[in-house]
């Protein structure tokens, strides 16, 4: 339930004061309850087993009545009265002692037919006629079990995401002990199609989020081509959603609606993807989307005007005014040595951008690294590590389940899972409020192989794995408590035109702009989010190029790594490279790119270039306090 900050704190404040009106402050907290009292909790019958001890609790008047030197010296005199032994206090309840029976370590009192009976008789008795005992309570062992889940999913006890001994894992199953499912979110999957009749699917699925694109209809169901490869959008949605039954495993938010958009069987077009990310968008909560460009490490593409307005349209309207929360997988390209910055949809500050790492938790060969890379999870590594179980398709021969989904493709869909786990525990977090957690709750992973830098607000970033590995009780935990962040304010600097040569003869190219603390105080924009960098440069090999942007912090993000494959001679034309590096620092002060030509014989031209800061009024202590 959502409810105003100032409502909750009111309600606390109120608890607090009558609690202290009725219960004045004391040394020691007497609690006057009877064992009549608790035993009435008792509601399902069982077998008692008896144990030669007793809860006793004194009549500590008549004691001090009878001049007792303390209440402890009163309770081993009393335990001696009843041949007992005082092995003190129990817990905090003040004149609550526990006295034991020297046959205590190796006997235990059945409840009926034994020479211990007899023993519990004579005790009892004794403990009936002491006058300074108020009353008493044998101790019974009670069966009391650990609530862990117990599914008869057969593929469950594969999916070491969600449950592996080496604790490399999501850290969710103590989530769904506390009742954390997913409930009430609906996570729909842009993708190839929904077999949403499959039988782990099918309990969980929204038809009413659901719309087939391709074929302009309602029923998203996959079709069968000839090489059987439209399965992905079913493997995706049953990581998120799987059904708890008889069948494969379970999804991270099993209790969570899935919706399914087909739109990847057939041309794309921008008018498509745009219609694709706002389908729905009062139904759909949050959008998984594990495709984008070309991961060959040439291609700079990503969503061209009206997707990149149906994204923005998106986390303004959807959610009922929260923002839709969109998750998209960073990318395929590593074995390239392709960049997520050169991919407009995980480079848009608008979405979530989830890279992966394998079961040891190690960066794995196909994974892309970028400055705009919020945060990483588990999916497929190089062999012997094992891939993701989820659910498969059974069109066409399909099996119902499947051992082998891999790459970023299966790491998104457990981020978005995650994020459903979050709003069913907090549902009016905002888009960016669950960019804030994730920054604030994700975990250092691989530490022995990756490029850690803590930034000068505090918080740790690799171009590896973002700001680190999602951990699902963290993520909720926080959620819970979590307070709104102020709206977003940005700053635009003017276009900056340089018209300077890039030459490897020259090592790099370094050129500066300064943002004056009059300008971002103006717009109450103390506190970095996202950065983007507009650039515009032309050169003879595209992929011969790095650029650098440094914070005035002095926080460097590597915006654009060289790609081998890349040679093209189209340079860039307005790309808004982005990065997360400067998370929570200040905005004023010099910024600095710096473009480095790791060519030999080709140049270019740094035509012009510009900032946009997108941030809040949020302080550094005001994020030092969140933290």
């Amino acid at each position: 339930m959502c409810v105003h900050n100032a409502s909750v704190q009111l309600f606390v404040l109120l608890l607090l004061f009558y609690y202290f009106i009725q219960v004045p402050p004391t040394s020691a907290l007497y609690l006057d309850f009877k064992p009549d009292e608790m035993e009435s909790q008792n509601l399902k019958p069982i077998k008692p087993q008896g144990t030669p001890s007793w809860a006793v609790k004194i009549h500590f008047n008549s004691v001090f009545d009878s001049n007792r030197t303390t209440l402890d010296d009163a309770a081993d005199q009393i335990a001696k009265d009843v041949s007992l032994i005082n092995v003190g206090q129990v817990g905090e309840l003040f004149g609550h002692y526990l006295f034991l029976h020297e046959t205590y370590s190796n006997v235990t009192i059945e409840s009926e037919g034994t020479n211990l009976h007899d023993l519990q008789e004579r005790i009892e008795r004794k403990l009936t006629e002491h006058k300074h005992i108020a009353w008493f309570n044998q101790q019974i062992i009670r069966p009391r079990v650990k609530r862990a889940l117990n599914f008869q999913d057969p593929e469950y006890m594969y999916q070491w995401h969600l449950h592996n001994p080496s604790g490399m894992d999501i850290n969710v199953t103590s989530v769904w002990e506390n009742g954390i499912t997913g409930k009430g979110v609906t996570v729909s999957v842009i993708d190839d199609g929904l077999e949403w009749s499959n039988p782990d699917i099918l309990d969980n699925y929204s038809k009413e989020g659901s719309w087939d694109l391709n074929s302009n209809d309602a029923d998203p169901l996959p079709s069968v081509d000839s090489k059987g490869q439209n399965h992905h959008g079913t493997r995706c949605a049953g990581e998120i959603a799987a059904v708890p039954n008889t069948v494969c495993g379970v999804g991270v938010a099993y209790g969570a609606k899935v919706s399914g958009i087909r739109a990847l069987d057939g041309p794309m077009t921008d008018s498509l993807e745009a219609t694709a990310f706002n389908k729905f968008m009062q139904i759909n909560d949050i959008y998984s989307c594990s495709w984008g460009p070309d991961d060959d490490g040439e291609t700079v593409d990503g969503p061209h005007p009206l997707a990149k307005a149906a994204l923005q349209h998106g986390v303004s309207a959807g959610r009922k005014g929260y923002g839709n929360i969109f998750v998209v997988a960073s990318g395929n390209g590593g074995r390239y040595e392709d960049n997520c910055n050169f991919d407009g949809y995980a480079n848009s500050i608008y979405t979530i951008t989830v890279g992966a790492v394998d079961e040891r938790g190690h960066m794995p060969f196909y994974a892309e690294e970028c400055a705009s890379m919020l945060a990483v999870t588990f999916s497929s590594g190089q062999s012997p590590q094992r891939s993701i179980v989820t659910t498969d398709w059974t069109l066409d021969g399909g099996t119902g389940c499947t051992m082998s989904h891999t790459g970023t493709s299966a790491a998104a869909p457990l981020a978005a899972g995650l994020v459903a786990l979050m709003l069913e525990a907090r549902p009016c977090l905002t888009w960016r409020d669950v960019q804030h957690i994730i920054v604030m709750t994700s975990t250092l992973v691989d530490e022995g192989n990756s490029v850690w830098f803590v930034n000068k607000a505090g918080f740790h970033h690799s171009h590896q794995h973002g700001f680190g590995l999602l951990n699902g009780w963290r993520m909720v935990n926080a959620a819970k408590v979590w307070q709104n962040v102020p709206w977003m304010t940005s700053f635009a600097t003017p276009t900056i035109t340089e018209e300077q040569s890039i030459s490897a003869q020259t090592s790099s190219l370094l050129v500066s702009h300064e943002v004056a603390n009059n300008d971002v105080e103006e717009i109450e924009l103390y506190t970095l989010e996202h950065v983007q960098v507009i650039v515009s440069l032309s050169h003879a090999q595209r992929g011969d190029l790095e650029i650098r942007l440094i914070c005035p912090s002095g926080t460097t993000s590597v915006i654009a790594s060289k790609r081998k494959k890349d040679t093209s001679v189209a340079g860039f034309v307005d790309w808004p490279f982005s990065t997360v590096r400067c998370w929570g620092e200040r905005p004023a002060g010099i910024w600095q790119l710096k473009v480095i030509d790791h060519g030999s014989t080709n140049s270019g031209i740094l035509h012009h270039w510009k900032l946009n800061l997108y941030g809040s009024p949020m302080t550094s202590n005001d994020l030092r306090l969140r933290r």
